[in-house]
């Protein structure tokens, strides 16, 4: 049905039609927070930052999907769905990288499992607990989407055409989540972590740009990566913009590059204050230590 033709459906009429519009409703009834993307793409159509903090309407959902009946489903991740994606993708050693991980701390459970139109695996956790900031990069070809972050869901489409769908399992397609495993939490807030990329990761950013579907997080890394080095947001905006126009195959909105910067502002904001909470830890070898995973594997 072309587009056209459905902007003025109503409602109850585009339900009776619309997959997406279906599976949003769900989503919704499980409590996940829904933002709708652009077709065969992983943009955003709307600001979404407010649906971070609360969960659409289904007068919102209706709407949306009524009005962009071919766009692709987001869920936010984060305390607001109180869910975190572990997503792998094999073409960049996601499947090795988790391989090595789980040899080191055991199999992830069994959990709801999306594949990816690229031929990738999100991993759906809920997660009830403190919040955890998105990971980008967490291993090569593992990132983990938590708070300030989304990921593409089924039924979405991927530019190359292929569906997001949910793997079957013996509790059908849209199984429970399992409880997220403490050594993933715990990987996010290794001291590994803030080390980050090698230099030879970001002068290969730097020089050959950023292609679409790559564009918002590895953007989101670089300007964490100014930010942690002292710069201040209004500078790390302007280099962004500038990196944007001239890197990005093609370049995002002038807003979407803002919203970025300020999401991962909130998102270091929320960390350190965390942080300033948090008891001083126990000495190795007193009573209440624990011992560190292994830095690298």
């Amino acid at each position: 049905m072309m587009l056209e033709q459905t902007v003025n459906m109503s409602p109850h009429a585009a339900f009776a039609i619309n997959p997406v519009l279906r599976w949003a409703l769900r989503y919704r009834a499980r409590g996940w927070s829904v933002i709708p993307l652009l077709p065969r793409a992983k943009r955003p159509l709307l600001r979404w930052e407010p649906f971070q903090h609360r969960l659409p309407t289904t007068d919102e959902l209706e709407g949306w999907f009524t009005r962009w009946p071919e766009a692709n489903l987001g869920i936010v991740t984060g305390a607001i769905s109180q869910l975190v994606v572990l997503d792998v993708d094999p073409a960049k050693g996601g499947s090795a990288s988790l391989t090595a991980l789980e040899a080191c701390y055991g199999r992830l459970p069994p959990t709801l499992t999306a594949e990816t139109g690229g031929g990738g695996r999100h991993f759906y956790f809920h997660h009830a607990g403190c919040a955890i900031a998105c990971a980008i990069g967490l291993r090569p070809g593992l990132d983990l989407k938590a708070e300030g972050g989304y990921v593409v869901a089924p039924p979405s489409i991927h530019p190359n055409g292929r569906p997001y769908r949910f793997l079957p399992g013996a509790h059908g397609e849209l199984r429970e989540p399992a409880p997220l495993p403490l050594w993933i939490a715990s990987l996010v807030r290794e001291p590994e972590r803030r080390r980050g990329h090698p230099i030879s990761w970001w002068r290969q950013l730097l020089r050959e740009g950023l292609k679409e579907g790559e564009r918002n997080s590895r953007l989101a890394s670089l300007a964490g990566l100014l930010l942690h080095h002292g710069l201040e947001p209004g500078v790390v905006e302007e280099l962004l913009q500038g990196f944007n126009l001239g890197r990005c195959r093609p370049p995002l909105p002038v807003e979407e590059v803002h919203a970025i910067v300020a999401s991962i502002c909130r998102t270091r904001a929320r960390a350190q204050q965390r942080a300033a909470r948090a008891p001083a830890p126990s000495k190795e070898g007193e009573p209440g230590s624990v011992a560190s995973p292994p830095a690298s594997v």
